[in-house]
C-alpha cells in the first residue's frame, strides 16, 4: 500500500474541508472556483460567463463568523501554567517565533474552519552524548507543529496496554528547498511524514516520490533513514501527536462546525449572481417607432443631441424596469441572509424587530455558545496535553501544566448594585467571601484585570493609603491655625 493512502473519512470529508476553506478565504477563492459553486447559465459562451461570475458579489459571512467567534474566544486572554524554566520557550513555540497565544490562534480558527487540527510535538534530533545543558547553550529545544486537516491523510489506533492510542499517523507537508545553481530561487516538495509504534518505541520516517513520478504512479522512496526520537535518554512508548475535533482529542472525524453556515452562504452567492444578472440587463433601452435613417448614418442620443424626424408617425422612448419583477430575489437575499445569522453569524444580525422576543434572542446565543465552549474544551484539552509533551522534553516535571481557553463569551460588568451587595457580604465575613474570594468576584465582574494578582491589587491600596495619609498631614499642616499666644507673658 502506497504512503500516500487515504484513510475513507478524509476522503468522504475533503470535499466539505475545501467548501469550508474556501468560503472562509472569501470572494477570490470563491471566484476562482469557476463552476464548481457557480454554474453556468444554459448556452452560456465562457467570456460572459466570466463577466457574469467577476461580477457577482460574495457577501462572506463566514470569515466574519469565525473571526468573530475566534475574538470571543480571546476576550480574555487562557490560563496557562508550566514550570518557570519553560516560561521563556512559549515566546517561539513552533521554532519560527510564533508565541503560544498567536500559535493558538491558529489552533482554534482551524477548529472552527474545518472541525480538525492536530499538533505534533517535536525535537531535533540530538548527538550522541548531548546533555540538557549543551542542549540549552545550543538552543535545541521542543517545537509545536500545527498541522491542517487537510495534511492528516490516513491514523491508525490500537490497544496498548489496555488503552486505545493512536499507532500510526500520515501526514502530507510541503518542503521548500532551494534550486541548486540559483540562490534566489526555490522550489516545493511533497514530503509525507509517518509516525508510528514500531516494536512499542515511538519511529518517524520520511518518503518522497522516486524521481519525477507522478504521483499516480504511485513510487515513493524513504527520504533519510528511521528516526527514534529520545526523551531524557530513552525512546517513547507513545505518539506525541493530538487530534483535536469540535468536542473531543480523538481521531474521529466530526463534520465542520459551520457546514451550514457555509452552504448557506454559497447559497446566498448563487441567489446574488441571478439578481445582479437581472440588474446588468434592466437598463432602460431606447425604442423609436416610424423613423428613416438614410443609410451610412447613425442616430446619437444624449442630452447633447437631438433626433429630428417629420414623419408624423415617429415617435421615440425608453423602455425602462418597472413593477416588482426582482422582489422575489431581495426577499430570498433578506431570507438567507437571517438564516446565516442565526446559523453562526452573530455580528450580522440585524436590530430584531418587536415581534422577536427576549427568548429568542437567548435560544440563539446560547447555541453559539454551547458550540464555542465545544470547541474550547477540546482545544483546551489537546493544548494541554501537547504543553505537557513540550514541557517534559524541554526537561522540568510537567504534573502543574495546565491550559484552558477563555469560556466567558460575553461581557457581564458588575452592576452597583451587585458590587454593594457583594461588599456588604464581605464585610459581613460571608461564606466564600474572604480577600481572595472577593478578589475573584471582582475579577470576574470586569472591575479588576484578569491579569492582575490579588498580592499585586493589595500592594496597590496599601501604596494609595500611605499615599493619602501623606496628603491629608500636608493638608493640615498647612491650614493648622496659628497657636494662641498667652496673654499674661506678654504684658510681662
Amino acid at each position: 500500500m502506497p504512503v500516500n493512502t487515504q484513510h475513507p473519512e478524509y476522503k468522504a470529508m475533503l470535499p466539505k474541508w475545501e467548501r469550508c476553506r474556501d468560503v472562509a478565504s472569501g470572494v477570490d477563492a470563491v471566484h476562482a472556483a469557476g463552476e464548481k459553486y457557480l454554474s453556468k447559465l444554459k448556452s452560456q459562451p465562457q467570456s460572459d460567463y466570466d463577466v457574469y461570475r467577476l461580477r457577482t458579489v460574495f457577501y462572506n459571512a463566514t470569515w466574519r463568523t469565525i473571526a468573530g467567534l475566534v475574538g470571543m474566544l480571546f476576550r480574555k486572554p487562557p490560563t496557562i501554567e508550566v514550570p518557570p524554566s519553560v516560561e521563556p520557550l512559549l515566546e517561539d513555540v513552533d521554532g519560527a517565533g510564533q508565541p503560544l497565544q498567536l500559535f493558538v490562534q491558529d489552533v482554534a480558527e482551524n477548529a472552527l474552519t474545518v472541525g480538525r487540527v492536530g499538533i505534533l510535538v517535536d525535537y531535533p534530533r540530538m548527538p550522541e552524548g548531548l546533555t540538557q545543558a549543551d542542549a540549552l547553550r545550543l538552543n535545541v529545544r521542543p517545537s509545536l507543529q500545527l498541522f491542517r486537516a487537510e495534511a492528516i491523510i490516513n491514523w491508525k489506533t490500537g490497544r496498548v496496554e489496555n488503552e486505545t492510542v493512536l499507532t500510526q499517523a500520515v501526514l502530507k507537508e510541503e518542503i521548500e528547498e532551494a534550486v541548486p545553481k540559483d540562490e534566489f530561487a526555490t522550489k516545493v516538495v511533497d514530503q509525507w511524514r509517518v509516525l508510528d509504534l514500531f516494536n512499542g518505541f515511538y519511529r518517524q520516517r520520511l518518503y518522497r516520490l522516486k524521481g519525477s513520478a507522478p504521483i499516480g504512479a504511485q513510487a515513493f522512496d524513504q527520504f533519510g533513514p528511521d528516526i527514534i526520537p529520545t526523551m531524557n535518554g530513552a525512546p517513547l512508548s507513545y505518539i506525541p501527536f493530538v487530534i483535536m475535533g469540535t468536542d473531543d482529542i480523538s481521531v474521529d472525524v466530526d463534520d465542520p462546525p459551520l457546514i451550514d453556515l457555509v452552504d448557506m452562504n454559497l447559497s446566498h452567492y448563487r441567489t446574488t449572481a441571478i439578481y445582479e444578472q437581472c440588474i446588468a440587463f434592466s437598463p432602460p433601452t431606447l425604442l423609436l417607432r416610424g423613423f428613416t435613417v438614410p443609410e451610412g448614418e447613425k442616430v446619437y442620443v444624449g442630452s447633447g443631441t437631438a433626433i429630428v424626424q417629420t414623419s408624423p408617425d415617429a415617435d421615440g422612448k425608453f423602455i425602462e424596469y418597472s413593477g416588482a419583477g426582482l422582489a422575489p430575489l431581495e426577499s430570498a437575499l433578506n431570507r438567507k441572509e437571517q438564516q446565516m445569522a442565526v446559523l453562526g453569524a452573530r455580528m450580522l444580525e440585524p436590530q430584531k424587530l418587536a415581534a422577536e422576543t427576549a427568548l429568542t434572542t437567548t435560544i440563539h446565543r446560547k447555541g453559539e455558545e454551547s458550540l464555542l465552549a465545544s470547541i474550547a474544551q477540546a482545544i483546551s484539552l489537546g493544548m494541554e496535553v501537547a504543553l505537557r509533551w513540550f514541557t517534559e522534553w524541554a526537561g522540568a516535571d510537567p504534573k502543574g501544566v495546565h491550559f484552558e481557553l477563555n469560556r466567558d463569551f460575553y461581557p457581564a460588568p458588575m452592576t452597583p448594585g451587585m458590587l454593594s451587595a457583594l461588599l456588604a457580604g464581605w464585610q459581613a465575613g460571608a461564606p466564600g467571601l474572604s480577600d481572595q474570594g472577593l478578589f475573584e468576584q471582582l475579577q470576574a465582574g470586569e472591575i479588576i484585570n484578569q491579569d492582575t494578582t490579588l498580592e499585586e491589587e493589595q500592594a496597590r491600596i496599601a501604596t494609595r493609603q500611605q499615599q493619602y495619609a501623606e496628603q491629608q498631614a500636608a493638608l493640615q499642616a498647612q491650614f493648622a491655625p496659628p497657636l494662641e499666644t498667652n496673654s499674661a507673658n506678654e504684658g510681662a
